[in-house]
């Protein structure tokens, strides 16, 4: 991917320099459909550990993201044997793909729960191997958000995509973002709480 000399970066603004990474994000994704093998592996190596972590949170099961990551990459390596697509924005483009074969296993699994109903039900979490049990609570209690907040927060914790990158790839103001994930949190704090309290009174 073709990127500045050091002298170039460091007088780029940060606008900018988010600019020339999207362009480069295209021109990749691009060269991928033309049959550039070494462009393929560098788009995997870019978004495979990122769709893999937003599906594993999201659907709260290794083993079902790995799946739904794999059909993913198939979805998108048959664009290469279609006439060449229109993407101006390769990143939402493959999030899209993976929310909607997320949002399919959700509404196959009814796993949509309320928050209201927290108390009655006990959610699978996704845990990384030495992980605190703080950080346990956070992704248990991720489970209880719609299935929009939850969606925002996982982007931009365990993703690692800015408010206004997350805006591009969902289609909604930076500012609309921002309070919903303001209110996300809000709501997660609220949740982490009450599992608190919970095993407190046991």
């Amino acid at each position: 991917m073709p990127v500045g000399n050091d002298n170039q970066a460091k007088n780029e603004s940060p606008q900018s320099i988010d600019q020339r990474m999207s362009n480069d994000i295209v021109e990749l994704f691009n060269l991928f459909l033309k049959g550039d093998d070494k462009a393929a592996l560098l788009l995997f190596n870019t978004f495979n550990k990122r769709i893999y972590l937003y599906c594993a949170k999201i659907v709260s099961n290794t083993y079902i993201a790995e799946d739904i990551t794999q059909e993913v990459w198939e979805r998108i390596i048959k664009l290469r044997f279609q006439e060449e697509p229109n993407i101006l924005n390769p990143t939402g483009f493959i999030f899209t793909i993976a929310r909607n074969l997320c949002l399919n296993h959700i509404k196959l699994q009814k796993q949509v729960v309320s928050i209201d109903s927290l108390d009655d039900f006990r959610l699978p979490s996704v845990n990384q191997p030495g992980s605190t049990s703080v950080e346990e609570l956070v992704n248990t209690s991720l489970n209880a958000l719609k299935f929009e907040d939850r969606e925002l927060l996982v982007l931009h914790m365990y993703c690692g995509y800015r408010f206004d990158e997350i805006a591009e790839m969902l289609k909604i103001s930076p500012n609309a973002v921002w309070t919903r994930a303001s209110r996300a949190r809000a709501q997660l704090r609220e949740i982490v709480s009450r599992y608190q309290k919970n095993d407190k009174s046991k």
